[in-house]
């Protein structure tokens, strides 16, 4: 009886060992890859990192953006209390103050947990803090955008999201050149609160832009001086070479990127692309090389200017000076709204609206900015004469500051009407992955671009825009005087945008200047506030390229 239960005692004995040994085969051996993948989870956290993104250059390789290093600290509880004996009071007290916690909590409250991430540090204390690192801590290295020059090329640049994602400017529009590539891993943690990478992200492609950063300082102190001595709404600045490349354009009041939540969104729009104004004699541009291109006119007329008012189709046409008969050149020489209209009458709508569109209004110019506007242009079908005739001197239609330059840049360089760009290059890992190609198509003839240009040197030399000389330099341009549309119908008599366009040198054109003063207080004409600034610009151009005087000179 004895043996028998030592028998069936050592039968089940034999059974639990064999019950055992299975399990621990199916753990050891059968199930090692579900049980490794959930001790993974937990040992090796999940880590999403994000590549660096590209930098942004001047046309002289000056950083205007770039990533900086921004650390996230985190914790290994479990860590943190097997192996760390050390007096960590005074880390605790700038973890606590820091991040409004309390660290000792945390770690209690998750004695198991491998990571818990703590939020970023400030960049001031980043060398405090990895001296001064318990065990059990750690830090992950991230970027944060930052803008060297901030308020000079913040409206161009545009700016990041917490993200590092572009949410405006270039860095919207290139967001996809520029953005580091996101990877998600887990990583192992070291016993020093390192982590060890199987892979690292791939870092994003570099902007080479036109724009020059000494120009554009420049171009925005300027700028800041007319409005506040103007005491003006808004001050628009653009500097483009002939070929479209943008060397400098702003608009002020503006904004510091790299603290972009402080400013309302009219401080951080692109203005010079987005914001449409009545243009008033810039626009006569067109009127003048419509005429002349259509042979409509020989340029050797002569017109009655109606000695400074003339009633036409119910309504009043005037002029600041009340002229008699002046030549064609003359008409556009002392801006003379009456004759304007009357050459645009006698075009027709057909002839002006096909130079109209062929100079680009009515469209986006497709610079490589986000949020451009289209422009406002009455339409063809339903035109009045009326609205022809105001049209002629810029009245009753929205344009951007872009698209006048764009007009104006057809003249330097010989007839084109060509995309202004501010990106020249893409480059990434040395090499370059994207070059800027000029598209162009002729617009107007030579003949009527040498004629045009005469006729903005005599703007110039004795006409509205004598205070755009510039000594031992020829310079061409038109001024604009608009009123500005009043929103309870008619047009403000006390609102006016005052705006010069120069052709600089007008003999060898290598730049376009434009300024337009947005409600100047005191005196408002084109020539008076907008006129001198782009003299002292012309002058910075002429000393920092090294131009040569022309013996073409306008005293």
């Amino acid at each position: 009886m004895k043996k028998a239960r030592f028998q069936l005692l050592f039968f089940f004995i034999i059974i639990g060992f064999l019950l055992v040994f299975f399990k621990a085969f199916l753990v050891q051996i059968a199930g090692i890859k579900n049980y490794k993948q959930e001790y993974t989870k937990f040992i090796n956290p999940l880590i999403e990192l994000q590549g660096k993104r590209g930098n942004i250059y001047d046309s002289n390789n000056k950083t205007l953006a770039l990533d900086v290093p921004n650390f996230q600290l985190f914790i290994d509880p479990k860590f943190y209390l097997e192996y760390n004996k050390t007096d960590d009071k005074n880390f605790f007290n700038y973890v606590n103050s820091h991040f409004n916690v309390n660290i000792r909590k945390i770690i209690e409250k998750n004695k198991n947990s491998r990571y818990i991430n703590l939020g970023t540090i400030d960049p001031k204390d980043a060398v405090w803090v990895k001296d001064n690192l318990p065990k059990g801590f750690g830090l992950i290295k991230n970027y944060k955008r930052f803008y060297p020059y901030a308020n000079n090329v913040s409206q161009i640049l545009g700016f990041c999201g917490k993200n590092n994602q572009g949410l405006e400017g270039l860095e919207k529009e290139y967001n996809l050149y520029l953005a580091g590539q996101s990877i998600k891993q887990r990583v192992k943690i070291t016993p020093y609160g390192n982590f060890e990478f199987s892979k690292k992200p791939i870092n994003g492609a570099n902007l080479h832009l036109t724009i020059n950063e000494d120009i554009q300082n420049y171009l925005h102190f300027q700028l800041k001086e007319a409005l506040k001595e103007r005491k003006a709404k808004m001050v628009i600045g653009i500097i483009a070479k002939p070929d479209g490349a943008i060397i400098a354009m702003d608009s002020v009041p503006s904004y510091d990127n790299n603290n972009f939540s402080n400013y309302d969104y009219e401080h951080i729009r692109i203005n010079p692309i987005n914001y449409l104004f009545e243009p008033g004699s810039v626009f006569k541009i067109v009127t003048m090389s419509s005429a002349l291109d259509s042979h409509t006119f020989s340029g050797n007329e002569t017109l009655f200017c109606e000695n400074g008012k003339w009633k036409f189709s119910g309504h009043t046409i005037s002029d600041v000076e009340k002229n008699a008969d002046l030549p064609f050149d003359k008409v556009f020489a002392y801006s003379s709204n009456i004759c304007s209209a009357k050459i645009a009458l006698k075009e027709d709508k057909e002839i002006f609206y096909k130079y109209l569109w062929a100079f680009g209004f009515g469209k986006r110019t497709h610079i490589d900015l986000p949020g451009e506007a289209d422009g406002l242009v009455k339409d063809y079908v339903n035109l009045k004469p009326f609205d022809l005739a105001t049209m002629a001197f810029g009245q009753g239609i929205g344009v951007s500051a872009i698209q006048i330059i764009r007009a104006y840049l057809a003249i330097a360089n010989g007839g084109y009407l060509v995309n202004p760009y501010i990106v020249d290059y893409i480059s990434k890992d040395g090499k370059i992955i994207y070059k800027h190609k000029e598209i162009k198509k002729q617009i107007l003839q030579p003949q009527t671009v040498e004629k045009v240009k005469q006729i903005l040197t005599l703007v110039v030399k004795e006409g509205t825009g004598t205070n755009a000389k510039v000594k031992y330099y020829a310079i061409g341009g038109k001024t604009g005087t608009a009123q500005v549309a009043s929103h309870k119908g008619g047009y403000s008599l006390s609102d006016y945008t005052g705006s010069f366009v120069g052709i600089f040198p007008i003999n060898n054109p290598q730049f376009v200047i434009l300024v337009t003063v947005f409600d100047p207080k005191g005196v408002n004409y084109g020539g008076e506030v907008a006129a001198p600034v782009v003299a002292k610009l012309a002058s910075m151009l002429a000393a920092y390229y090294k131009i040569e005087g022309s013996g073409n000179v306008i005293r």
